[in-house]
């Protein structure tokens, strides 16, 4: 610890990776709200809303990487602040092609998707809520942790208990497009746990 704070003082970080992960994940829950939302009113609205949310969050992405690139020294592993970064992005890519695949399959909302995104938008919040505290307390960005793994496997179980349901249909063509959605919900989800199974480790190296 004494190494580090020296080599801190010696060579003091020029980028603010923190801030930046921290921008990043806050447009995350932005675009996903935008989705939950878009599903009970399918409003325009949200629907732009998305959109930008994801253009936004691929600039700061964007930023981020080429910063890391230019950093001497970041406040943690280099490694760990780019998949971080991945994880994020491709969690709101899925948000996104979950909603452009409902409108090009003409998929209406029903009870598993909704139930699926709501889940999806709390983990994404609680997550960000976790990047904000990871700088001055990163012992307060693990109490999230739990919860956010937790709707993850809520979201699992409510995709299979979907499918289970959905098989029993005779409409196949119907079966193919509601899979396609719930597999995107699903994907998102994947990579939100993929996303917090790295933080875990970066506050577990902080600390």
């Amino acid at each position: 610890m004494r190494m580090r704070n020296l080599l801190d003082r010696l060579f003091p970080v020029k980028f603010d990776f923190y801030k930046m992960l921290s921008n990043q994940a806050r447009m995350n829950s932005t675009g996903v709200s935008a989705l939950n939302k878009w599903l009970v009113g399918a409003s325009e609205t949200e629907c732009e809303a998305l959109a930008e949310s994801v253009k936004r969050a691929d600039e700061i992405r964007m930023n981020l990487e080429k910063n890391l690139v230019q950093a001497f020294s970041t406040p943690f592993d280099r490694g760990d602040i780019y998949s971080v970064s991945i994880g994020m992005d491709k969690v709101i890519e899925y948000a996104h092609s979950t909603m452009l695949s409902m409108e090009a399959f003409d998929v209406r909302p029903n009870e598993v998707i909704v139930n699926m995104v709501a889940n999806l938008a709390s983990g994404v919040a609680l997550f960000a809520e976790s990047i904000e505290f990871l700088k001055n307390d990163p012992l307060k960005a693990e109490l999230n942790i739990a919860g956010i793994r937790k709707t993850h496997v809520v979201i699992e179980q409510i995709y299979r208990d979907g499918l289970a349901t959905m098989f029993k249909s005779n409409n196949a063509m119907e079966v193919l497009k509601q899979r396609e959605v719930y597999h995107h919900i699903k994907d998102a989800s994947s990579n939100l746990e993929y996303a917090v199974d790295l933080l875990h480790r970066i506050v577990v190296r902080l600390t």
